[in-house]
Formats: C-alpha cells, sequence, structure tokens
C-alpha cells in the first residue's frame, strides 16, 4: 500500500473488509492529478465490484489452502474394542 491509502486504513483500523481495504488501494492507484484537478479514471462503481471479486477470489484460495494445512489421519482406525480396553485394569 501506498502512505496515503496505508494511513487511511490503519485510521479506519479492523472496521473495514478486505473488500474495502482493496477498494481504497484501487482508488488511490487509479486517482490521476493534474495540475487543475484530480480524478478517478476509471469508474468508482467498476473498482467497487471488482474489489469485491478479488477479495472473494483471495478467500476462497485462503480457505483452500487453510483446509490443506489441517491434520490428517491418514490410514488410521479406531474400534471399539480399543476404546473398551482403556478401561481394563493390568
Amino acid at each position: 500500500m501506498n502512505a496515503p491509502v496505508a494511513a487511511t486504513a490503519a485510521a479506519a483500523g479492523p472496521n473495514l473488509s478486505l473488500d474495502e481495504l482493496i477498494f481504497v488501494e484501487l482508488c488511490g492507484r487509479a486517482l490521476q492529478c493534474t495540475d487543475a484537478a484530480a480524478a478517478v479514471k476509471p469508474n468508482p462503481a467498476i473498482l467497487a465490484k471488482l474489489s469485491i471479486q478479488l477479495a472473494d477470489a483471495y478467500r476462497a484460495a485462503y480457505k483452500e489452502k487453510m483446509y490443506d494445512l489441517l491434520p490428517k489421519n491418514v490410514g488410521y482406525e479406531i474400534n471399539m474394542d480399543d476404546i473398551t480396553n482403556w478401561d481394563k485394569k493390568k
């Protein structure tokens, strides 16, 4: 993030969603400044839709990555006999 956008996001704190953070970043990068004025070249509505799509894609990829990191019990089977043997005293 560039400095003004990072400052804005930091000031908002945890209240901004990922969609909003991406939108703020896209708007900051799309802003074109001339000598007389500043203008956002792309339509802000299009940037909003794009930020939502990017956030959804990120969440899907993150969820998939986290699922792959979960522990797996590959080849482990437990029977009721195993549990009943816990109670037997030797």
